[in-house]
């Protein structure tokens, strides 16, 4: 009959630990995960750089603009597509910003009615672009001319 070295049976039952550096590695590695999901998910075919998010209260609701803005075509304009969520529907709408040698940033006016989002408003808003970003500088909601950002 054999018998077990002393103190054997106790460290078959205990769970391993694991070691620091392993730990380590683990956290590191899930940061690193994390961190190149989440800029992807932002906005789907866009990097996270060239979009900017604002919400405005229209109505009674929340109305949610993403603005992303696309490659310049040769140097001349950006297209820039618009993405207006409401309480219960969303739409995109697209526009175009002639870019200015030299400028600081280049800027453009769009009205964007917001019957899709059964809203009888029309958003005015003045966009810039600079270094591959758009950014909402402005924004009014008509009639009225009420001044949101």
């Amino acid at each position: 009959m054999r018998t077990a070295a002393p103190g054997a049976k106790d460290a078959q039952r205990r769970p391993r630990r694991m070691r620091w550096a392993n730990m380590r590695t683990l956290v590191a590695v899930a940061v690193l995960l994390a961190a190149g999901i989440v800029p992807v998910s932002a906005q789907p075919g866009q990097p996270a750089s060239r979009c900017t998010h604002d919400t405005f209260p229209v109505g009674g609701q929340n109305v949610a603009v993403t603005a992303c803005a696309g490659a310049p075509d040769s140097g001349q304009t950006v297209a820039v597509a618009e993405t207006l969520k409401g309480a219960g529907s969303s739409f995109t709408h697209t526009m175009s910003i002639q870019v200015l040698p030299g400028a600081s940033a280049s800027r453009g006016v769009d009205d964007v009615a917001l019957a899709p989002l059964g809203l009888q408003y029309t958003l005015h808003l003045t966009l810039a672009y600079h270094d591959a970003t758009v950014v909402i500088e402005h924004a009014l909601l008509l009639p009225g001319a009420i001044p949101l950002k």
